[in-house]
Formats: C-alpha cells, sequence, structure tokens
C-alpha cells in the first residue's frame, strides 16, 4: 500500500438543464392573460362601443325632438295671437268708427282706450297698412272703386275705405280704397 492519502473522488458533474425560454414580456410587466379572457375582453369593448353609439344616437334623437318641439310651440303660439289680432280688428273698426262721430270731452276718453289699445297690439306684432296717397299694391289693397282725379297720378290710392292690418310676415286683412283712374278720362 502506499503512504499516500487516497484522494477522494470528485461526483461526477450533472449535465445542466436545458434552459426555458423566457417570454417575450418585459421584466416587471404583469404576464399575458390567456387567450379566452382576451376574447372576453374583445366582447365586452365591443358591446360598449355598441352602447355609446347607441347613447349618442339617442341624445341627438332627443335633441332633435326637443328642437321640433320648441318650434312647434311657437308656431302654435303665433296662430294663437294671430287668430286672437284678427278677431280684433273689428274691434278696431268700431273705434274708428266711433271716434270719427264722437265731439269735444266725450271723444278724449274713447281716444284714450283706442291709443291703448294700438300700443298693446303694436307691440304684439300688428301693423296698419299704409294706404292713402301711396300707389296702389295689389298685395296689400282692395281696390273697391276707380275714380278720375286730375290733381292725382294714375294709380294713387285716394281714399281709404277700410283699413287693412298686417304682422311683419303676413297680411291680416288688406285695406279696402278708392284708386285713381284718369287714363281714357277727360281731364278738361
Amino acid at each position: 500500500m502506499t503512504d499516500e492519502p487516497a484522494k477522494p473522488k470528485k461526483a461526477p458533474e450533472a449535465e445542466p438543464a436545458p434552459e426555458a425560454p423566457e417570454p417575450a414580456v418585459a421584466p416587471g410587466a404583469p404576464p399575458a392573460p390567456p387567450a379566452a379572457e382576451v376574447s372576453e375582453l374583445e366582447a365586452e369593448r365591443k358591446r360598449n362601443e355598441e352602447l355609446l353609439s347607441r347613447v349618442k344616437y339617442l341624445q341627438a334623437d332627443f335633441e332633435n325632438y326637443r328642437k321640433r318641439v320648441s318650434r312647434e310651440t311657437e308656431a302654435v303660439l303665433k296662430l294663437a295671437n294671430e287668430a286672437l289680432l284678427v278677431r280684433l280688428i273689428p274691434v278696431l273698426d268700431d273705434f274708428d268708427a266711433a271716434l270719427a262721430h264722437l265731439d269735444g270731452e266725450a271723444s278724449k276718453g274713447v281716444r284714450m282706450v283706442h291709443e291703448n289699445l294700438m300700443r298693446a297690439l303694436t307691440a304684439a306684432g300688428l301693423e296698419e297698412i299704409p294706404a292713402e296717397g301711396v300707389a296702389f299694391d295689389p298685395y296689400v289693397h282692395d281696390c273697391v272703386q276707380r275714380v278720375p282725379d286730375p290733381e292725382l297720378e294714375e294709380g294713387t290710392v285716394k281714399e281709404v275705405v277700410r283699413k287693412g292690418y298686417r304682422l311683419p310676415d303676413r297680411i291680416l286683412r288688406p285695406a279696402q280704397v278708392i284708386v285713381v283712374k284718369n287714363r281714357g278720362e277727360n281731364n278738361a
């Protein structure tokens, strides 16, 4: 035997285990969700987009409804206002007839009431159609008679038989007038 001490035998080295491929996720990032969760999230996102689109459509539809109701309300109020004004025109005619026949102190009160009524109706949009001394306009005047008058031009309104009234956008009642007709007449 030899005096040499025996060398301890080394254990055979183990083969290194093959490394698993590293995921393509950056370090510190959460792990990728499974494919089932991804498809579920996509379905929810699509559903949310559809609901948002539907809400926007309903919101626009409601805004259109609100505008339409506002226009219709204005139209109804305008027609009601117009109908009231048409019914008050004969009252104005009666006031004009009464003022033509009243004299002195008695006419002051009636004249004041007439002026107040006219101010209120003017504020509501009623306008008297100008007639006497202006050129005849078939859109706002109704000719009830034609008479010769050498002092006035052909087609001029000589006299108003009944006043006419209008709103800014339409005629409520045309003025009935007498119009000058000089052509064919011997003015000498």
